[in-house]
């Protein structure tokens, strides 16, 4: 059956008009909206580049004495390095004609076709960004697997992780037959924590398949965050102190990180920006644009992780 045109989907004789949404077909960005309920969605001032002050290794002249005369060091302390990454951007653009509107105005309205255009803008915008987010390249917007690379490795934000061994993230395998993704997620997480009560990851995240293997092994009382969402039906899955959510842009990686280091940067003037309306020239119709400046960066490239399925 041929797709219904546009303007006849928005608009009804007006016996049968009717004031109602439509029904979302395509957009869904759960990982994003835990992103920034994490707080890994920051809005800050935007430069030719996002700089990430690294305090990189404890003091190198530091030590015990051995004696209480010993010698100490005149070397001038260094310990802070910057990972400096180039933002991106992002539009949206949404056009009309006058037609549509004439078309879809007083009692012939079934939905509000501009405002509708405008509101799959802005799901369109966001739906974007989740699918960069796991994405080998974008137009110079980094995803995961440009932050956090198979092998644990990479040049992120300017500093090259193969001669820079504090500035990798932990890698491993997981079978896809779930026997061993319990052990395989308790190393990583311990490699990426360091410490217990470090900064440990609050985020996972893969595909739907991936996070079914995963809650498959497990006990039923391992499967909510807190108790109320456990009064509300197991609705969230975790692993130990991370939330692990799924994505329909994703894939078998698993990835753990905590939003506190690795964010989503926007700029605070264009960020979900609308622009002015404005008339086609040359035509009767009508373009509104989004624009976002935004950049997926980290500070602490070494405290997160990615398991690959085997």
């Amino acid at each position: 059956m041929a797709l219904v045109s546009q303007i006849l989907a928005a608009s009804y004789p007006a016996v049968v008009a009717a004031a109602r949404k439509p029904q979302n077909q395509w957009a869904e960005s759960g990982f994003l909206r835990e992103l920034e309920r994490q707080g890994g969605i920051k809005k800050i001032d935007m430069g030719p580049t996002i700089e990430e002050p690294l305090d990189y290794r404890r003091n190198p002249n530091a030590g015990f004495l051995a004696t209480d005369l010993q010698g100490t060091s005149l070397t001038k302390t260094e310990i802070l390095t910057t990972a400096s990454f180039t933002p991106g951007q992002l539009s949206v653009e949404m056009l009309w004609s006058k037609a549509d509107e004439a078309q879809n105005s007083g009692e012939t309205q079934k939905v509000a076709l501009v405002k509708q255009i405008i509101e799959n803008g802005l799901d369109t915008h966001d739906d974007l960004i989740e699918e960069a987010l796991f994405a080998t390249s974008t137009s110079g917007f980094n995803g995961l697997l440009g932050l956090f690379p198979d092998s644990g490795q990479g040049t992120v934000g300017g500093i090259d992780a193969s001669a820079e061994a504090w500035n990798r993230h932990y890698v491993t395998t997981y079978s896809s037959t779930g026997s061993d993704v319990q052990a395989k997620l308790t190393k990583a997480f311990n490699q990426a924590a360091k410490s217990t009560g470090g900064a440990m990851p609050t985020l996972l995240v893969s595909d739907g398949d991936s996070q079914a293997i995963y809650e498959g092994s497990l006990q039923a009382q391992h499967r909510f965050v807190d108790s109320k969402e456990a009064d509300a039906g197991f609705k969230s899955i975790a692993f130990k102190t991370g939330k692990y959510v799924f994505s329909k842009n994703a894939n078998t990686r698993i990835y753990g990180f905590n939003p506190k280091h690795t964010s989503l940067k926007v700029s605070k003037a264009a960020y979900r920006q609308k622009g002015e309306t404005q008339e086609i020239q040359n035509a009767h119709g009508f373009v509104c644009k989004i624009y976002t400046m935004l950049q997926f960066t980290t500070g602490n490239k070494s405290r997160a992780f990615v398991l690959t399925q085997v």
